[in-house]
């Protein structure tokens, strides 16, 4: 049976080059994160950790040789399990996990992971990936205007959009300060950016955050930054949102370390794909289908918002 997203227009994204091989369930053998080797030292934030895509995706760069790993949640005593999970399987046997409790919706928890960055790595920060988020928190997130509580677009808004803002914000000197040449941010979004049938409040902050992450890479990437936001894939949820059918689990097949793998091969693989900074990218895309497109993609300037005119 066709995936359910193959079947959104193209103006969506995911069809803009065909899906992995074996994605469905699987991490494609191309982009086999066991078989990736980051730079040493490699130091990476992960925001929203403590289970799903984000606790899959230190899980990954674990696999990968990362050396320092900060994993937060809204409780840091949630972030146990994904701890112990990425010691068990770290390829560098020296990799250094730190939990710690942060609410990405708050400024002061942007401050304070800052201050982390300082005391447990000197300061020196390779990659932030702002992955906590949440679709909403009551079923009117999926209602007409008229009939949501407002609030479906506060929470979403602070969390989604502002918490990276507040993020990339206060890490940036970390980033930015770091000698090495691995200076990068990346934006977990969504398709739901691009279509009329997500949740308002959750479709709004990812589309900002697509912006977000394109003007990050104006502003900063002449001083060596990359920044992209990236659509996870469609990974099945361990509690499903309030009010979202059971049939959701039919099409959320991608793996949970899909999103973890596709993003070693984005930063390192040799080099990082500077041609897709500042670009909205999706983690289903084949790689090597991608890289045939990389002409293109600059010479047109690709896969970034515009107006249609």
């Amino acid at each position: 049976m066709a995936h359910r997203l193959l079947s959104f227009p193209p103006w969506a994204g995911t069809t803009f080059v065909p899906r992995g091989p074996k994605t469905n369930g699987e991490i494609p053998s191309n982009i086999d994160p066991t078989k990736a080797s980051l730079p040493t030292p490699f130091t990476a934030v992960i925001t929203g950790a403590s289970r799903g895509i984000g606790a899959a995706t230190a899980k990954v760069f674990a696999q990968a040789g990362a050396t320092g790993l900060i994993l937060t949640a809204r409780k840091a005593a949630d972030i146990e399990e994904t701890k112990a999970a990425c010691e068990q399987v770290a390829k560098n046997k020296d990799l250094k996990v730190v939990r710690v409790s942060a609410d990405v919706s708050e400024e002061i928890s942007a401050i304070n992971l800052a201050e982390i960055v300082k005391q447990e790595f000197e300061g020196n920060l390779d990659l932030l990936i702002n992955n906590a988020g949440l679709v909403g928190t009551n079923p009117t997130m999926l209602s007409p205007l008229h009939e949501q509580d407002s609030s479906q677009v506060e929470v979403t808004t602070n969390t989604n959009y502002l918490g990276r803002v507040y993020m990339i914000k206060h890490l940036l000197h970390s980033i930015l300060s770091n000698p090495r040449p691995t200076k990068s941010i990346i934006n977990i979004s969504s398709v739901g950016s691009h279509i009329p049938g997500s949740p308002l409040g959750f479709g709004i902050s990812a589309l900002a955050t697509n912006r977000l992450s394109e003007r990050v890479a104006l502003m900063y990437g002449e001083q060596g930054v990359f920044c992209a936001a990236v659509h996870p894939g469609a990974v099945e949820p361990d509690v499903l949102p309030p009010g979202w059918p059971e049939s959701v689990r039919e099409w959320s097949t991608d793996a949970r370390g899909l999103c973890g793998a596709w993003l070693v091969w984005l930063i390192s693989g040799g080099e990082r794909k500077e041609w897709l900074n500042g670009r909205y990218l999706d983690v289903t895309w084949d790689v090597e289908e991608l890289e045939k497109r990389k002409e293109e993609i600059v010479e047109k300037d690709l896969l970034k918002m515009r107006m249609t005119v």
